[in-house]
């Protein structure tokens, strides 16, 4: 009996110390819990101090179709996103309210090419340069229609091809042409995918994965995270540890042009861009336009000091070859330049904010209403 006694006793000790055993355990894991949560949300806190925000794509982005002359062109009658933006496609496949190839009796018409950044990339459509040139010109009794006829990742020899079978269809006064340092990357091989996606040659039948990745419940999860500006910028930096010497193609040529590297494709770049602006030079003598390019500065030049960069040194000695008149944006970005997101979308290598576009269009249209002799020695 007395042994009974004390084995029952000793297995109630057992089952106590078990017990406590598994209280420490749950207290140790819930501490270890709560500093997990309160580290993540003091490093939350501080990434927010420090780290932009960065857009959110909403769905679905802008899509293309192939086009017989430039290649591609933004699929008409759609509504989309350009980053968070919304944008309306008319059925010409232009951004905005479809404008009539009639002119408006008084009024000066104004033709904007370019690419993404005239676009108005992640630009509410008010905010975009050519919204604000007109909003200006107006508010300074200047009647004046704007036509913004720029496509995403087109380059100055698309922008021309569609100026000669389109644009001139819109009587323009003025052609301005928005040109950036990737125009002179080569996009004769660009093919456009099954679901209406910029796609190497090749790669025109969409995969199962692509479209997954493309679907609305993707971009919802992406979205999700660039929430957390802790887990966004980690994932940001382990993109950059996994492969640090590695550069895609258009970083590459954008790092040969900031160096300047005589690459054979910036060669051939600006090769074919000499030869776009000789076009444009001809159309504007033919058809009674006046042409204007305006360079957007690369924002890595604002930031530190290329002295060798061939943009857009080329770019102006290619313009006072043909005779057309340069607006060379960049003293006046790095007038107001306090760092990247004080005029650019943030963790975007190219893109001005809505900051930067109303620099551009100031610009613009101070060189639009100057008096003829002025603008003729400004260029």
């Amino acid at each position: 009996m007395d042994a009974q006694l004390t084995a029952e006793a000793g297995r109630g000790v057992v089952r106590d110390r078990s017990r406590q055993a598994t209280k420490r355990w749950r207290e140790n894991v819930l501490l270890l819990v709560a500093s997990l949560a309160i580290t993540a949300a003091l490093g939350e806190v501080a990434a927010r101090l420090i780290l932009p925000r960065p857009l959110p794509w909403r769905f679905p982005q802008l899509s293309y179709q192939p086009d017989p002359n430039a290649i591609f062109a933004l699929r008409p009658n759609q509504r989309a996103y350009s980053a968070d933006q919304p944008v309306l496609i008319n059925a010409r496949g232009l951004r905005g309210p479809l404008v009539p190839y009639e002119r408006t009796a008084g009024w000066s018409r104004v033709l904007f090419l370019g690419d993404s950044i005239t676009f108005g990339y992640g630009v509410a459509d008010g905010e975009v340069v050519t919204q604000r040139v007109a909003a200006i010109m107006n508010e300074a009794d200047v009647a004046v229609e704007v036509i913004n006829t720029a496509v995403p990742a087109y380059n100055t020899e698309q922008e021309v091809r569609y100026l000669k079978q389109e644009g001139l269809r819109y009587h323009p006064d003025w052609v301005i042409v928005g040109i950036c340092w990737n125009d002179i990357a080569d996009k004769s091989t660009a093919q456009v995918s099954e679901d209406g996606w910029l796609v190497l040659p090749g790669r025109e039948q969409t995969s199962s994965l692509a479209r997954l990745l493309e679907s609305e419940p993707a971009y919802a999860a992406r979205n999700a995270i660039k929430r957390s500006r802790l887990v966004y910028g980690a994932l940001q930096g382990w993109r950059a540890l996994r492969a640090p010497g590695a550069t895609d193609q258009q970083a590459q040529l954008r790092a040969d042009i900031l160096e300047g590297r005589h690459s054979p494709r910036v060669a051939d770049g600006w090769e074919r861009l000499a030869g776009a602006l000789r076009q444009l030079r001809e159309l504007s003598e033919n058809n009674g336009f006046r042409p204007l390019l305006v360079a957007f500065p690369i924002p890595l030049a604002l930031a530190r000091s290329y002295p060798h960069s061939s943009y857009p040194a080329t770019l102006k000695r290619l313009a006072d070859r043909e005779g057309l008149p340069l607006i060379d944006l960049t003293d006046a970005f790095r007038g107001a330049y306090h760092g990247h997101e004080s005029l650019f979308i943030p963790y975007d290598g190219d893109h001005p904010n809505a900051a930067g576009h109303a620099l551009a269009a100031r610009a613009i249209a101070r060189f639009l209403t100057a008096p003829t002799e002025q603008t003729r020695s400004d260029s």
